[in-house]
């Protein structure tokens, strides 16, 4: 995946979840920040070096999209929209292989089940249905990720989904898209969503895998890479 046109600034506040001003070529530009999460430790006034997508449309307020910063000399995508994308983009060249499951014959996007939307349902080569919800994952300290970076009820809600998925004699995969290259280990941020925490190991003892991927990043580009281990034991600190 790639962004056609970006340039390099610094980040120098964010009045709201949506928004950022950065200098760029000297002068503040406001810009649409792709990731309502926190992104506290990302984005830090006058020192984040930050990868601003020139997108000028009529119908926009900003020129701008926020896609990804720097991080000790590294790379990290914040786009939320990039997850699912680069997915799909494995699948359709061929690349995508998850452990345990193998390739995939199918895949189709955004599929209704019962009263949500998932958002992929394919097909495995050997003939059974798969469903798939991917999660981003930003959020990192000494090697550690952890999801999510903000509270939430809608990835509780979709894992217990994909949990009666199984019951049901389908399969399914709740897939953590690492935004970031520098990964040693990915767990769920337990004393942030301690409910979800509880919905995956269950998840888990019902036969739902979970797996973890990080990518490839750069200013520009983004694409899967390789599985990370997942332990959801590992506990996280924020720096």
């Amino acid at each position: 995946m790639h962004y056609d046109k970006v340039k390099q600034g610094t980040f120098i506040d964010r009045p709201n979840r949506f928004i950022a001003n950065c200098e760029l070529d000297g002068h503040r530009v406001v810009t649409h920040v792709k990731n309502t999460g926190h992104s506290k430790e990302l984005l830090i006034p006058g020192e984040t070096t930050v990868a601003l997508n020139y997108q000028p449309k009529p119908t926009r307020k900003t020129d701008y999209d926020l896609v990804a910063v720097q991080k000790r000399g590294q790379w990290v995508n914040i786009d939320s929209q990039a997850p699912n994308k680069i997915v799909l983009e494995a699948y359709t060249q061929g690349e995508l292989n998850l452990p345990g499951i193998g390739t995939l014959a199918q895949l189709k996007p955004e599929v209704v089940y019962d009263q949500s939307r998932l958002d992929f349902c394919g097909e495995t080569d050997s003939g059974e249905t798969l469903w798939i919800e991917v999660k981003g994952v930003t959020l990192e300290n000494d090697g550690v990720v952890a999801f999510p970076d903000a509270p939430t009820t809608r990835a509780v809600k979709h894992v217990h989904e994909l949990t009666r998925i199984v019951g049901e004699g389908q399969s399914a995969c709740l897939l953590f898209v690492i935004q970031l290259a520098f990964a040693d280990v990915m767990t769920i941020y337990q004393q942030r969503a301690p409910k979800l925490a509880v919905a995956i190991q269950e998840a888990q003892a019902a036969g739902v895998h979970v797996i973890a991927m990080d990518c490839n990043v750069t200013a520009n580009s983004l694409s899967l890479r390789q599985t990370v281990p997942f332990d959801p034991n590992s506990v996280f600190h924020e720096a």
